[in-house]
């Protein structure tokens, strides 16, 4: 390699790699409405990034405490009967939903029967 190509190499690797460095840092609230701008100030979760609440199990012990998996968590902080729990769905209303029930815009999931 020639003597004149060695500092071309070098500013050719500097400049790449300030390059990759300025492309890790976030562009920031830019690309935002000035609603969803306003709603991170206040370290509000826009509502289209709540998941919905599907409820995926509930085991209810001898006690009368119960376990509920909402969207693949363990809560034991929600309220439930034998057969379903009330979660919030994104709207922030409390709903009543049955274990396995689809979600409006979801296809239907496996129900599972209990035999006794």
């Amino acid at each position: 390699m020639s003597a004149r190509r060695i500092p071309l190499l070098a500013l050719a690797l500097a400049l790449m790699a300030a390059g990759s460095a300025q492309a890790d840092t976030p562009l920031g609230r830019l690309f935002f409405t000035p609603a969803e701008r306003s709603a991170m100030d206040r370290h509000e979760v826009p509502s289209a990034q709540i998941p919905p609440a599907q409820v995926n199990g509930i085991v209810r012990r001898n006690d009368g405490r119960a376990t509920v998996w909402v969207n693949g968590e363990a809560r034991q902080d929600i309220p439930a009967s034998n057969h379903q729990a009330r979660v919030i769905d994104p709207r922030g209303v409390p709903v009543w939903r049955k274990v396995g029930e689809p979600l409006d815009d979801a296809p239907p999931a496996m129900h599972i029967k209990r035999h006794r």
